[in-house]
């Protein structure tokens, strides 16, 4: 029988697509007050298909960002729900100025959340679906069949590199901190 224990902390990361002519800045803002300071961004690069061009126009352009307190994994969904409403808050007339997809980072994989759910995506609850889109395999990323291209460009690829690795270290850095705290009691009894 296995053992139940807490999962792992995880790295949040949020994925930003905007019509080009948003400015970002006061969005990153609202962002990080909620969910705390950044630690990796990356370069924005064109979103390369036409499904928002309906409701955003075209020239759309992404860019990916995590943030440096780590959160519970169980959290994802309320981060999910908050963000559509972040969204809906930023409409113009015209629609949604910008799609916010927020994901966590795992030891082992990328995941995003969703509202959509489909035969690969797990329910979390508060009708909110997990989407593992990538794996950590190998010391890579693997693509799975219905990872979304705009996750499989370099720069996406750099960026869950880079995050992983600070959030490997981070998860560490913890657990010496809780490690030492133990010994310390430990000591004193």
């Amino acid at each position: 029988m296995g053992m139940i224990r807490e999962a792992t902390p995880a790295k949040l990361f949020m994925a930003v697509m905007h019509r080009p002519d948003f400015d970002p800045s006061p969005l990153l803002a609202q962002l990080t007050a909620r969910y705390g300071a950044t630690d990796f961004r990356c370069a924005p690069y064109l979103f390369g298909s036409s499904y928002y061009e309906a409701e955003m126009g075209t020239g759309l352009v992404k860019f990916l960002v995590s943030f440096a307190p780590l959160v519970r994994q169980e959290r994802l969904a309320g981060v999910k729900r908050e963000t559509n409403e972040l969204e809906k808050a930023g409409a113009d007339a015209r629609g949604r100025v910008c799609n916010l997809d927020p994901g966590i980072i795992t030891h082992y994989s990328v995941i995003l959340a969703t509202t959509k759910g489909y035969a690969h995506r797990i329910y979390l609850g508060e009708g909110i679906y997990a989407e593992p889109t990538l794996l950590f395999r190998r010391g890579a990323l693997d693509a799975l069949p219905w990872s979304y291209p705009d996750y499989q460009v370099p720069a996406a690829h750099g960026f869950f590199t880079a995050a992983r690795r600070r959030l490997l270290e981070q998860v560490a850095t913890s657990d010496k901190k809780t490690n030492l705290i133990f010994e310390q009691l430990a000591e004193k009894k």
